[in-house]
């Protein structure tokens, strides 16, 4: 079991995206999205949402789109449905959502502070 900060990115734009502290393991995951996890690898972070999301006619989740078109330069796919981020550790495993990526999605849509 891994715990690890992640940035939650719903599809619902009237939600608010928001940094928080999960169990990264395969459940927690699938209870986030809603469904089975489908994985989007880009450089030092990855995000999971729901494989099944356009079958299933989830909305489209404009923010994630933004965010991966900004931070790679190039968007390959409409994901749909809402999307947890995470960073990776130096073995694979799963990681704290860098911080780039999160100043990033700060600058685009705001992000609503974890509270103590």
């Amino acid at each position: 079991m891994s715990t690890c900060t992640a940035l939650i990115i719903p599809a619902n734009p009237a939600e608010p995206a928001r940094l928080e502290t999960i169990d990264a393991g395969l459940q927690s995951l699938q209870t986030l999205v809603g469904g089975n996890i489908e994985a989007v690898s880009a450089q030092d972070w990855h995000f999971y949402l729901n494989e099944e999301g356009k079958i299933l006619g989830l909305a489209p989740n404009r923010r994630a789109c933004e965010l991966v078109l900004e931070e790679t330069g190039g968007l390959f796919d409409i994901y749909c449905g809402d999307v947890v981020a995470l960073g990776e550790t130096d073995d694979g495993g799963e990681g704290n959502v860098p911080e780039h990526l999160i100043a990033t999605a700060q600058r685009l849509f705001g992000l609503q502070q974890p509270t103590a």
